[in-house]
């Protein structure tokens, strides 16, 4: 395959901070303008060298850091190269539970942060939902039923449940944030839960897919506010509760 550099020619690295620091820049730039898109073919490493007017090492440190932001793939042999690397939602949604493990954030803010994506999720989910979306929202909820005695197997399916109305809802950024800040409360609302308190989370999500089932997005949003307000104010005081 020839190489190609899209959308003209690089503007050659300087060193203001360090050349692969500015090549990183550049290439996000792009990225984010909307001028390269997931499998965009930018060449060799040795065509990118040339183009920014970098060594091979200084191109291969750049490489390396875009790899590890998962902003460019490298693919090795025929028909090899460097390319735009595909969306993964799973990897940006670890990539954020990470970050967030790491900036020590406290349970209380992370069932805020969900409170603030969710609400919205459910809005979206009432406005958008049709009835095999309804029927599926419920048949999670049925097997949940299932587990009642069982924390962890009950917060993974309601997990699933989340899931599900962010899929529903259909807006990309929201399901991410919510994917990463589930996969930090999902082992303390296992550890939480408690059959009778399990029961009762049932109940409340039952409705909100009642109120999503009616199109009644206001109500939607408001229960599912609601409920998680109710964690919220468990978790602050120290007593526990399951969403």
């Amino acid at each position: 395959m020839a190489d190609l550099i899209p959308h003209g020619t690089w503007r050659a690295a300087k060193g203001g901070g360090t050349l692969s620091a500015d090549i990183v820049a550049q290439i996000r730039e792009q990225l984010f303008a909307g001028q390269l898109r997931p499998g965009d073919y930018l060449g060799s490493e040795a065509s990118l060298a040339q183009a920014f007017d970098v060594s091979r090492m200084a191109m291969r440190d750049a490489l390396r850091a875009l790899s590890a932001t998962g902003v460019i793939e490298i693919r090795r042999g025929a028909g090899g190269g460097i390319r735009i690397a595909a969306a993964e939602v799973g990897r940006f949604a670890d990539a954020l539970a990470i970050q967030l493990t790491l900036l020590d954030v406290s349970r209380s803010d992370l069932i805020e942060a969900q409170i603030a994506t969710e609400a919205m999720i459910t809005r979206l989910a009432a406005e958008h939902a049709t009835v095999p979306d309804i029927e599926s929202l419920r048949g999670i909820l049925h097997r949940a039923t299932d587990t009642v005695e069982d924390g962890g197997a009950f917060a993974r399916l309601l997990g699933e449940f989340h899931t599900a109305l962010a899929h529903i809802a259909g807006n990309m950024a929201l399901a991410v944030m919510l994917r990463g800040i589930l996969q930090l409360l999902e082992t303390s609302y296992g550890a939480d839960t408690t059959p009778a308190r399990a029961r009762g989370v049932l109940a409340k999500y039952q409705v909100v897919v009642d109120a999503i089932a009616t199109g009644d997005a206001d109500a939607a949003a408001l229960l599912m506010r609601t409920h998680l307000e109710d964690v919220r104010l468990y978790a602050r005081s120290g007593a526990k509760e399951s969403a």
